[in-house]
């Protein structure tokens, strides 16, 4: 496509820009693909579903919004024939950086909840329920809140450049170190942090009794902490990159982070099942299900019948405390 522009506005993107975005799509696809796939199975699936998913299945849900805004994207400008309107400009600037920092901040208070079950041993979903929805609510009106004040007060700005997308400008250092730090580190490192801490008491040496509970916890730490790592390094470079505003960077790092950023939106469907174990649930129900259609029906194996004792008395020590199953 050849690079026109009107006045500041700017119609469609150029030739390079255009087969970057054809790569971007073949991503956004191929999250669309898994996302719904795995929504699929939860329901057909029957996984059962409580207060303890809302937080896994908004941070889920912001992929969704994050991959849907690249398919709009690039409607409007593959097919531009006429110069940009305000609003798909601001759309094209804000509506995908506005779920990238909310699911940093989705993965923060499910790791606090998570937090509280394992080392301060509180059911948080069934004693403070309106505490859960509270943060249901405020998290995502918070972050909104801070985009709409900088962008009112002029701090932040949306620039066109001919050929390429609408992007975000910050007017002054301050506020970049304010976006820095509250809004990028602030979640990771709570999050690293609470892990560790939490890695930290399942390692302490604890009765017979609590042995099963304290390994359950001990592999979901392990598992929050892959599923951390990877998503901090595909998610964090374009997140910081439109944070600090650097204007040094060639357009051909800037393509390569925002290709590992939809490739995180895109794996989650699969990834997520280490953030939740219905996730995997549903996703080992499925293979279950073709290896049985294909006649390679798994082998069940026979546990010893001495294992039976501690595990239905640890399940019934959590029923005496109202602790549920940390998933």
């Amino acid at each position: 496509m050849m690079q026109l522009s009107v006045g500041n506005s700017t119609i469609g993107w150029s030739s390079t820009v255009l087969f970057q975005n054809h790569i971007l799509l073949g991503i956004a696809l191929l999250g669309t693909f898994l996302h719904s796939l795995l929504w699929f199975q939860l329901f057909f699936r029957r996984i059962p579903l409580d207060l303890s998913l809302i937080f896994p299945a908004c941070y889920i849900s912001t992929d969704i919004f994050i991959l849907s805004s690249y398919f709009v994207q690039y409607a409007i400008r593959s097919t531009a024939t006429t110069p940009t309107w305000r609003a798909s400009c601001y759309f094209e600037a804000y509506f995908a950086f506005y779920f990238n920092v909310l699911e940093s901040f989705y993965l923060t208070v499910l790791h606090m909840c998570r937090y509280l079950q394992i080392v301060r041993n509180k059911n948080i979903y069934m004693d403070h329920r309106y505490l859960v929805l509270l943060m249901y609510i405020t998290v995502p009106t918070l972050v909104l809140i801070n985009m709409i004040i900088q962008h009112e007060i002029a701090w932040s700005i949306v620039i066109e450049k001919p050929g390429s997308s609408c992007s975000l400008v910050y007017t002054s250092l301050s506020i970049r170190v304010w976006n820095v730090v509250v809004f990028f580190c602030l979640p990771i490192i709570l999050s690293f942090t609470m892990s560790i801490r939490s890695l930290f008491y399942v390692k302490q040496t604890c009765s017979q009794q609590m042995m099963i509970r304290r390994n359950h916890h001990r592999r979901l730490v392990y598992r929050f902490l892959i599923f951390f790592t990877i998503w901090f390094i595909l998610w964090t470079p374009s997140v910081l990159l439109t944070f600090l505003d650097i204007h040094t960077v060639g357009n051909q790092i800037r393509f390569l982070f925002a290709a590992a950023n939809g490739l995180e939106a895109s794996i989650d469907g699969v990834l997520v099942i280490m953030l939740d174990t219905r996730f995997q649930m549903a996703w080992q129900k499925s293979y279950d299900a073709i290896l049985q259609r294909l006649g390679w029906q798994k082998t069940n194996k026979v546990k010893p019948a001495i294992q039976a004792t501690p595990i239905m008395h640890d399940n019934t020590r959590s029923t005496k405390n109202n602790m549920p199953v940390t998933h």
